[in-house]
This record gives C-alpha cells, sequence and structure tokens, in this order.
C-alpha cells in the first residue's frame, strides 16, 4: 500500500515529474521482489490530496481595505479563511490564488484577512514564494479571488453546515461540469447558509413578525400605538 504523499500543484510554477517517480517505485519493488524471489505484489494507492484536490476551489470577494500602518495594506475578504480554508492557518498550506477579475489593472502589494474576530484568520504571505500582488483595491470596482486545487480535506476540517467560527455563513455550493465537447455548466447546489438556518441550530424558534406583534399588544407592558 502506497499512501498520500504525492504532491499536488499549488502554484503556477509547480512542475513535477510524476512518471519519473511512477516508473522508480515500480522498479525498486521489481528489484527487491527478484533478490527476495517471491511474486510482485498487487499495489494499490491511497493518494488522497492528488486525487480529488483539483475538484474544488472558493471564491471570495473583496468587502474593503484597511491601512495596518505606513507599509501594510489588508484586503479584506467577505469570509473566513479559518472556516473556508483552515489548512492555510492551521499547517501554513499554500494554495493557487489569482485574481478572477481585472487582470489588466494595476496592481499593490496586499496581505489577505478574514471577516472572524480571531487573529490568525488571515492568509499568510510567508506561504507564497513571492508577496501577495493583487489588482490595486478600488471601492467603485469589485474585485474577486480565487484559490484553487483546494478539494481535499478543507471542508471535511471545517464542515458543512451547522455552526462555524464567530458563526461566519456557509458560503454558497455551485457544482461546475465540462462534458466530452468542451461545454462547461454549473449547478446550484446549495445557497450561502442563512442567519435563520444558524439561530434555529441555536435553538431560537422562529416567529412570524405579524405574530411577535400581536403578542406585544397583548401584553400591558408593551402596547403597540398607532400614530
Amino acid at each position: 500500500m502506497i499512501y498520500s504523499w504525492w504532491p499536488i500543484k499549488n502554484s503556477l510554477a509547480f512542475d513535477f515529474d510524476y512518471k519519473y517517480i511512477i516508473d522508480e517505485i515500480i522498479n525498486q519493488i521489481n528489484l527487491t521482489c527478484k533478490e527476495e524471489a517471491i511474486d510482485v505484489p498487487n499495489i494499490f494507492t491511497e493518494f488522497g490530496s492528488f486525487t480529488v484536490g483539483e475538484s474544488g476551489g472558493a471564491i471570495y470577494e473583496v468587502l474593503y481595505q484597511k491601512q495596518q500602518n505606513d507599509r501594510e495594506k489588508w484586503n479584506m475578504i467577505n469570509s473566513s479563511f479559518i472556516t473556508t480554508l483552515p489548512d492555510t492557518w492551521a499547517i501554513n498550506k499554500r494554495f493557487i490564488m489569482l485574481p478572477i477579475n481585472r487582470w489588466n489593472d494595476s496592481y499593490e502589494r496586499v496581505l489577505l484577512g478574514g471577516l472572524t474576530c480571531d487573529s490568525d484568520d488571515y492568509y499568510n504571505s510567508e506561504q507564497h514564494m513571492n508577496a501577495i500582488y493583487l489588482p490595486v483595491y478600488k471601492k467603485e470596482k469589485p474585485l474577486y479571488i480565487g484559490f484553487f486545487n483546494v478539494g481535499a480535506y478543507q471542508e471535511t476540517i471545517g464542515g458543512y453546515g451547522g455552526l462555524q467560527h464567530c458563526l461566519i455563513p456557509a458560503p454558497k455550493h455551485v457544482l461546475i461540469d465540462k462534458d466530452a465537447d468542451g461545454t462547461i455548466s454549473t449547478q446550484l447546489f446549495r445557497e450561502q447558509q442563512k442567519s435563520e438556518e444558524l439561530l434555529e441550530i441555536l435553538g431560537y424558534e422562529q416567529h412570524p413578525k405579524e405574530n411577535i406583534n400581536q403578542n406585544l399588544n397583548r401584553n400591558p407592558e408593551f402596547q403597540l400605538v398607532d400614530k
């Protein structure tokens, strides 16, 4: 059994000779079996990240930018790295990261932060060979960024549905498919989690607005007066 040490593309400059290493593994197994005069075994592999990593991506919108000091500019995303890409802060995992739009604009050096109150909710630029450069933030021009090859373990660790760190809602899930002819189709798997869902999980009973008003009117301490 060969376990999951198989590397997966984590940058555009990534280069790995998979064919060479496969040939080497098979050759070493053959040589060892001949030396020991035993039959060549059946080989089973478990390459988790390599098998499913490319199946997932995460897209965020930059909500705003804040100037931390005279040098640091922080682009704050509309989600949390802790909840959606837990490996980025837990083990400094590096993923392919690119802007989705505005490729032809001017670029600036930035840091990326998440929405939670946690000081660890940021994407560590030291994970990259170079600093993070993104199109210059402009309030009137939305900026979207994507992290790719995140299909392995991120949702398993972060959790699907339920309650997340700082009650950050689970993002919208979209399935993207490409057929043999190259036609790309999309399908909505699940909408973004709503605050009502979080309250229900926490045990808060939902009441229609009109029922709340009726209950207030019945209580003499909370009489609603029409003006």
